[in-house]
């Protein structure tokens, strides 16, 4: 195949690859704006009209509704988008007991199911097709169903999708419930005085247990959300970096090709942004200073852009001498670190003098410290970010951690996850977070646990033929047929010879008759058997194979059990040619 005939085919699969982010950034941005009606919505039915409206252009229903069962088996309307449903009784049959099952189903012609026939014609006329799937509590089970005047308007693809929207469906039942209890405990505030102080303390307890609820939902979304990204950019970010090493390539497809290279490590900064705020997103740690972290993220082009858009600001540093390490992730403590200071910018526009400080010093906590977290006793490295605005007020300063909760314009002024993030980070590192506000402006405090230990050496730079292989063979296990087509694409440029798996059942039937020199392993696989569990059986087949883990996802509790196992190196998708060549010469010299 000639050069030519390679970069067309390359182009085509490029293209391709653009058409499914573009489909799942739609997706995303359904269940995006799903969730943010779940966190601002303070009214049910409101809540749930917009959760409706989210649902509606990719699950192409015409109306909805929600029916919750009863003590005595009944289904009742909970809420509804249309008045045709409203006030309706259903008794569960055949085809409504698998749904509370928890199988979604499809029907095509709702007069031919018994339980739609009982309803009245009216029902029937504006229901013609329908599609049901369940949401269920630990206290209360519900089904949502979304329904078409016409026959045969819900395929296959649209239960797959229904699946994912069930989650969230099911979280705003909890806050619906979560918010009953609400109520009712303001109830009994009002009329038990004399224990107020006890029912105050309670309805702390259900507010933060509504929070973390909050913070569940949109971590496992988010997760989920930048798994699927992530698997879409391996070929917007790797295909690029292959057809850039033909030394031959036009000047104008260069630039074209780069373009699309860079768009693609733009977007995978942004879904490690929905990584940082999903739970379980640990990342490795290593020793580091703060001070070298405030001082490499001062030069960087993130914080150049965000002085040339508002040059009025002026930022100072104190950076303490002395100062004790951490344990941590740097790339996370640098997002925390640049979306305070953007916070601080954004805080002083319009303000004439105003100023940024960002300071670093050593803390010794003798006893706990009462501030917007309690701040246990220890030894710590902090990093304070100050601005001289007008400061927050007590309502705002409640809930700005809240994901979503921004008084900035949406997708104007960013996403609304920046302090999310910031929390987010300090939980994972173990870290507290403290906030003082009032007339003379606002500052955060970061509080990480000190370290004793020293600094690593800052890594050396390798050239291609550092990591180039030396024929190996390469097994890449991975569900999806693009990643693993950008995978042996990669390892024949890098000099290996790659084999390929479409599951973990596939690869073990490989490896009973063939050795490979490593394996490319992919973590979450569905359906049939995950990373961890097929490296489980590939070690029984051949102990001690080498392998190297690739996900989607940030490193997780079943990528740290397959290494215990024996699994080496793992590296987070879209990975570029340079990342998997190191980690694969890593292992192999090991």
């Amino acid at each position: 195949m000639s050069t030519s005939e390679e970069l067309r085919e390359a182009l085509l699969d490029l293209e391709e690859a653009r058409k499914k982010e573009a489909l799942h950034r739609r997706m995303a941005e359904a269940l995006l704006e799903g969730l943010h009606a779940l966190v601002t919505s303070k009214d049910p039915n409101t809540m749930f009209t917009r959760l409706f409206d989210a649902m509606k252009e990719p699950l192409e229903f015409d109306s909805a509704f929600v029916l919750l069962q009863n003590h005595d088996g009944a289904l009742v309307t909970l809420t509804t988008s249309s008045s045709v449903f409203a006030h309706r009784v259903w008794r569960p049959g055949a085809m409504l007991g698998r749904v509370l099952g928890g199988q979604p189903v499809a029907v095509f012609d709702t007069r031919l199911v018994e339980e739609w026939n009982t309803q009245p014609e009216e029902v029937l006329g504006a229901a013609r097709s329908a599609l049901h799937f369940s949401i269920r509590t630990t206290e209360r089970n519900a089904i949502m169903v979304c329904t078409h005047p016409d026959r045969a308007r819900f395929s296959k693809n649209h239960v797959t999708l229904a699946r994912r929207f069930s989650m969230l469906a099911t979280q705003a039942l909890q806050k619906l419930e979560s918010d009953e209890k609400l109520a009712d405990l303001e109830k009994q505030l009002e009329t038990q005085a004399s224990i107020a102080e006890l029912n105050r303390r309670l309805a702390e307890s259900e507010q933060k247990l509504s929070r973390a609820k909050k913070m569940e939902a949109v971590g496992l979304l988010a997760g989920g959300v930048a798994h699927d990204l992530n698997n879409i950019l391996t070929g917007i970010v790797s295909y690029p970096d292959l057809l850039l090493m033909d030394e031959d390539m036009r000047p104008e497809y260069r630039e074209a090709i780069e373009t699309i290279r860079d768009a693609g490590l733009r977007a995978a900064a942004v879904v490690d942004d929905l990584l940082t705020v999903a739970k379980g997103a640990a990342s490795p740690r290593e020793p580091l200073s703060l001070n070298a972290l405030v001082n490499d993220y001062l030069l960087s082009p993130e914080h150049q852009r965000l002085l040339e858009a508002d040059d009025g600001v002026v930022i100072e540093t104190e950076l303490g001498g002395d100062l004790l390490n951490i344990m941590g992730s740097p790339i996370h403590i640098t997002k925390a670190l640049m979306n305070l200071a953007y916070n601080a910018v954004e805080a002083l526009q319009g303000t004439e003098g105003g100023r940024v400080l960002v300071r670093t010093e050593n803390r010794y906590v003798d006893r706990p410290l009462k501030g917007y977290t309690e701040v246990r006793a220890g030894e710590y490295a902090v990093v304070s970010v100050r601005d001289n605005g007008s400061g927050i007020s007590p309502e705002d300063l409640e809930r700005i951690f809240e994901p979503f909760y921004t008084r900035k314009r949406m997708g104007r002024s960013g996403t609304g996850l920046g302090l999310t993030i910031v929390w987010n980070v300090m939980q994972d590192h173990g870290g507290y977070v403290d906030v003082t506000t009032g007339e003379g402006g606002t500052e955060f405090l970061l509080y990480f646990p000190a370290i004793r230990e020293a600094l690593a050496d800052a890594p050396s730079f390798l050239r291609f033929d550092d990591y180039r292989g030396n024929g190996e063979t390469v097994l890449v296990v991975d569900d999806l047929e693009d990643q693993r087509k950008t995978a042996c694409a990669i390892l024949r440029k890098l000099g290996y010879v790659p084999h390929s798996a479409e599951s973990g059942e596939k690869a073990l039937e490989y490896l009973s008759d063939h050795s490979v020199s490593i394996v490319l392993l992919d973590m979450i696989m569905e359906p049939g058997m995950n990373g961890m569990e097929t490296y489980r059986r590939i070690s029984a087949i051949h102990p001690g194979q080498k392998a190297v883990i690739a996900s989607g996802y940030s490193m997780s509790e079943d990528v740290v059990a397959a290494q215990h196992m024996g699994a080496g190196i793992f590296i987070k998708k879209p990975y570029t040619i340079a990342k998997l060549g190191q980690a694969l010469k890593e292992e192999l010299t090991k």
